[in-house]
């Protein structure tokens, strides 16, 4: 079993330090991050909590084979186009894309189990349409009782794991996972469906933010403009900037142009200074006037780009 405890001033690095997970961390929040990671990983489960002081964006996918839960204890991200409310249980399934909208001061708790044997338990307990929930929706609502008493149940099987990996053995790492896939069934069969009823202008403004991300993403060398964005999607200015607002608190201006400097600094840190400059490794993303992009590198990550480390020789 593996456990550790690890603090971060790097998104990717703590996003890359998650393990199993395929995933990019974009910092959107201004200043030096600083971010915690607290997991425990065995065979078949894995439970881990992250901390981060700043506005951050979170793509990728799941672990294949597992089943995904996550619960915040602080913030009010959003995941798939939703805000996760305070009695929200986020589900992600088997290799599920996601994008995570975390603004600053998340606190998120997740864990994730096999998908077969807990599948096998489930069609046993819940009825019909409790499964079809299980399988289709992003995210399901329980009552605060039942969501506190499920996590008193996991919160100290947490807190042991991390103090005393050293000494679980197959066995008690088998009754482990017992008590995991307990507080898993006692979620599903106590939830409602969150995302019913909800209007659908949220998850269109989300939707608009996500195909923006992927279109700056695949085009990172030639910069598109929020017109040129408005053209592809066929959407207003207005509507693009409203939904911005209101899925990431930004201008699509300022968002987008983080994402790239992003894609900066992790070039930066992953390439020799030998290899490739800050100015080449600029204009590769995009930025051809420097001194604008430096001043706003600095005020993104709280240092200049030539501060940032580089790949050793």
């Amino acid at each position: 079993m593996f456990a550790e405890v690890r603090t971060f001033n790097d998104p990717q690095q703590h996003a890359g330090s998650i393990l199993g997970w395929q995933q990019v961390y974009d910092q959107l929040g201004r200043g030096c991050l600083s971010s915690e990671l607290r997991q425990v990983c065995a065979e078949r489960f894995q439970i881990f909590q992250e901390v981060l002081d700043k506005r951050v964006v979170q793509r990728g996918c799941a672990p294949k084979g597992r089943l995904c839960i996550a619960m915040s204890l602080g913030g009010a991200p959003v995941v798939q186009g939703h805000q996760v409310g305070a009695h929200s249980v986020v589900l992600l399934r088997d290799g599920e894309d996601f994008v995570l909208h975390a603004p600053e001061g998340t606190h998120f708790f997740a864990a994730n189990v096999d998908t077969v044997r807990f599948a096998k338990l489930a069609a046993y307990e819940l009825s019909s349409e409790q499964l079809k929930r299980l399988k289709s929706v992003s995210q399901v609502s329980v009552d605060e009782a039942v969501l506190q008493r499920v996590q008193q149940r996991i919160h100290p099987l947490f807190r042991h794991l991390l103090e005393q990996a050293d000494a679980v053995n197959h066995a008690s790492e088998k009754i482990l996972e017992d008590v995991l896939l307990n507080a898993f069934l006692d979620l599903f069969s106590n939830a409602s469906d969150e995302v019913r009823g909800r209007r659908g202008n949220f998850a269109v403004s989300a939707y608009l933010v996500k195909r923006c991300q992927e279109l700056v993403v695949a085009s990172a060398d030639v910069p598109l403009s929020i017109l040129d964005l408005c053209e592809q999607l066929r959407v207003s200015r207005r509507t693009l900037q409203n939904s911005f607002q209101a899925v990431t608190g930004m201008r699509p201006v300022e968002y987008l142009r983080n994402l790239r400097l992003n894609a900066v600094r992790r070039r930066l840190i992953t390439t020799r200074a030998a290899a490739l400059n800050v100015s080449e490794i600029a204009v590769a993303m995009g930025f051809f006037h420097l001194s604008h992009f430096a001043v706003h590198y600095r005020a993104l990550f709280g240092e200049s780009p030539s501060d940032t480390p580089r790949a050793p020789a």
